[in-house]
């Protein structure tokens, strides 16, 4: 039978505490790691939901622009027609 002293029982706890720290911090290191890349992946699709939104009240304010601007037009028609600015061109109805 094998009599272990207590310098090599205090080794032995030394080695195993480290080997453990080790791989405590191998643990914590790994999980960071998939940790930030979820926060990126988060961050990206909640930019990506932004830009869609963004590009939707671009494409609305847009729209708003172009139809005031058509009826900004109809009404520049109407005056032309009804001063005769049109240059004899009649493409407008006058409204009285």
């Amino acid at each position: 039978m094998v009599v272990l002293t207590t310098d090599v029982i205090v080794a032995l706890a030394v080695i195993a505490v480290v080997l453990i720290l080790i791989l405590l911090i191998l643990l914590i290191c790994c999980l960071c790691r998939k940790c930030d890349q979820c926060a990126r992946w988060s961050r990206r699709k909640a930019n990506d939901q932004e830009d869609a939104r963004r590009a939707a009240e671009l494409a609305d304010s847009r729209r708003e622009f172009n139809e005031i601007r058509q009826q900004h037009e109809v009404v520049r028609d109407q005056l032309r027609v009804k001063y005769n600015l049109n240059g004899g061109n009649s493409n407008a109805e006058v409204i009285p």
